[in-house]
């Protein structure tokens, strides 16, 4: 008799720590803490065609080369543009107005020392790569990849306060600036646009010369062209890309 006793308390204590132990887990898991975490998405909505953009816009966006001091010997400067461009972009996210030459260095080979350890590369970078890169880095999710773009697409999203990273042929721009003839792989930031002169204004870190540098319209819609991740891969499709950074 007494074992049975002892048998049925124990019963009832393990139901009983069972049943707690259940409200503690459900507790848990309704704690907004602890919930699972969904990325927002960011949806991109096209112009219309009866949208009337103004005539003028230009963002205040830091300038850094991605060679600050000049030194191209250095792989990770040589094919930093994309690194320097995610590094302006993220600078005008946090308001920051300027940046020094060393902190701009320093930002650069880190970026590309962190695409080597994770990924693997760090010379070319394509825009969907180059965008994870941002987003990985930073921990910044306001930021996504639009393929298959034009002038116009450009433009709507500096005249809604985005910031633009493009893919371009560097060959074919004409900038007095490079070293002919020019990257074949290249990334620029796009701050502003001009219709009275009729082109974009940019912060092309491919020369220390590159804050503000204007490109025709024409001229730069013709070069963009998005490109395979790797060192000089050929590119076998023109696909015109562009990434758009958000506040």
């Amino acid at each position: 008799m007494t074992d049975k006793i002892l048998y049925n308390f124990g019963l009832r204590i393990i139901l009983a720590l069972t049943t707690i132990l259940c409200f503690l887990f459900l507790a848990l898991w309704l704690s907004p803490a602890l919930k699972p975490k969904t990325e927002s998405i960011v949806v991109y909505t096209p112009p219309s065609t009866d949208q009337i953009l103004p005539p003028q816009v230009l963002l205040n966006v830091p300038f850094t080369s991605q060679a600050p001091f000049g030194n191209w010997n250095d792989p990770r400067q040589d094919s930093g543009c994309e690194e320097a461009s995610i590094l302006m972009a993220m600078l005008w996210v946090k308001g920051q107005e300027s940046i020094t030459p060393e902190e701009a260095e320093k930002e650069i080979i880190a970026l590309s020392e962190f695409e080597q350890k994770n990924y693997g590369f760090f010379h070319d970078t394509s825009t969907q790569d180059t965008l994870m890169v941002l987003k990985n880095y930073f921990g910044y999710k306001k930021a996504f990849a639009v393929f298959d773009i034009e002038k116009k697409d450009i433009k709507a999203e500096l005249a809604r306060g985005n910031l633009v990273i493009v893919p371009i042929d560097g060959t074919i721009v004409d900038n007095i600036y490079y070293t002919p003839p020019g990257p074949s792989r290249h990334k620029i930031v796009i701050v502003g646009y001009d219709d009275v002169a009729g082109v974009f204004i940019t912060n092309d870190p491919g020369t220390k010369n590159g804050r503000g540098y204007r490109y025709n319209y024409q001229v730069l819609e013709n070069s963009l062209m998005d490109y395979l991740t790797g060192f000089n891969e050929p590119v076998n499709e023109i696909r015109k890309s562009m990434i758009v950074v958000q506040k």
